[in-house]
């Protein structure tokens, strides 16, 4: 019988957050031939709507924003793109319980041996993202349990969990570059961290796919405002072209030793 592929998944909250923040990463792997499946919370509905000149009507953005994440997922070689429906900017909100079942339920049928959600600062301090770690872990918790919910799925053992954080360089960067973001992450409850090389957990080279991330983050076209802002940056923040960065939930939560690959201790 063969031996089935290394899996991956990330949760994150919006259309664009796995291409924008981890694209690299995904196509990395995928090129090595881990299976690849993206879930976001949200269908960011209430998100920049396209063209000013000419946005997408309001009430077809989340469908609109779905289907670009599928474009990129298909660019990236993602095997697997879903969007839940809960309120776009407004995910604290949301049931907890619910949310965390639904992931569960997803969980249990993708099957994965790692994990990739956002970190305890949202990676800017957005508020969805903010909301969008504990409900992810606490999911990736509940589905190893035999006992919890057998409904929903036979229960899967994720091996290993990372988060996603923005380096202090690139933090800098942003705020010399950027001071209209600058301005707007100072007005966010959860104010972002500079999260120095010393607490990183795992750093992943995406110089050699950088090209490829670009061409992905493309697919969301409806973000137009964002991708001008990146384009003018690009060679500067390092994010978008050499590399992405995480700690790890678990095993071993925080920072050292720095891996260069997420699956090191699956492989084992």
């Amino acid at each position: 019988m063969p031996e089935r592929p290394l899996r991956l998944a990330t949760i994150l909250s919006h259309p664009d957050d796995e291409t924008f923040g981890i694209g690299g990463t995904l196509i990395k792997y995928t090129d090595a031939g881990v299976e690849c499946h993206s879930l976001s919370l949200t269908q960011g509905e209430a998100g920049n709507n396209g063209d000013p000149a000419h946005p997408i009507p309001r009430e077809r953005l989340g469908a609109a924003r779905a289907a670009e994440l599928a474009e990129a997922g298909r660019r990236m070689g993602i095997a697997s793109t879903t969007c839940f429906t809960y309120p776009d900017g407004k995910l604290a909100a949301a049931p907890a319980a619910d949310v965390v079942r639904d992931i569960i339920r997803w969980l249990r049928a993708k099957r994965p041996d790692v994990v990739i959600t956002w970190g305890p600062d949202g990676g800017y301090g957005h508020p969805d993202h903010v909301a969008t770690g504990p409900l992810a872990m606490r999911a990736v918790e509940l589905a190893g349990v035999a006992r919890h919910e057998p409904d929903l799925g036979e229960h899967v053992h994720v091996r290993r969990c990372y988060q996603v954080v923005a380096p202090a360089e690139a933090f800098d960067r942003l705020r010399e570059q950027a001071p209209d973001f600058a301005a707007y992450m100072d007005t966010l409850e959860v104010k972002p961290r500079r999260w120095t090389r010393e607490e990183l957990g795992a750093v992943i080279d995406i110089s050699a796919v950088a090209d490829r991330k670009w061409n992905a983050m493309k697919a969301h076209r409806s973000q137009q405002q964002d991708l001008d802002r990146l384009e003018r940056l690009r060679g500067t923040i390092g994010f978008v072209e050499r590399e992405e960065t995480f700690i790890r939930a678990f095993p071993d939560p925080g920072g050292p030793p720095l891996e260069t690959d997420l699956f090191a201790g699956v492989k084992r």
